[in-house]
């Protein structure tokens, strides 16, 4: 799993390399936090269909916050150091499937951004119980 996180951090990384952004690494190192908030945000709401947890958490903010925070230490404990190592051996690898995993990536962002989206308008603004 590091290493599929690690592919994100380095493609967001070389997207804002291209768009001539002077320090890319922090752009890379949100975005790579928003994604992974997004996938547990996406695990809660899976877990909600089961009534495991509950629907309408009284506190969400709160906590979407401290875990926010708790992911983005982790992320920059790990790339703060050894991001431009973790650069290079990418580099380093020839991958001809470059193409098509950057579709997959962008259609996996999408579909993780859009799904916790799409059932909080559906249970709020059109009150189904899902």
């Amino acid at each position: 799993m590091i290493r599929f996180f690690d592919y994100i951090f380095i493609r967001v990384y070389i997207l804002y390399s291209k768009w001539k952004e002077d320090y890319p690494y922090p752009f890379a190192e949100g975005a790579l936090v928003v994604f992974q908030f997004f996938i547990i945000l996406n695990f809660f709401t899976v877990l909600t269909f089961f009534n495991i947890v509950p629907k309408k958490m009284e506190n969400g903010k709160h906590f979407a916050l401290i875990l926010i925070l708790i992911l983005y230490l982790i992320n920059h404990n790990r790339y703060s150091k050894n991001y431009k190592s973790i650069l290079e051996d990418y580099n380093l690898k020839s991958d001809t499937y470059r193409r098509k995993k950057g579709f997959l990536l962008l259609l996996l962002v999408v579909m993780i951004v859009f799904f916790p989206i799409l059932i909080g308008v559906l249970r709020n603004n059109y009150s189904l119980e899902i």
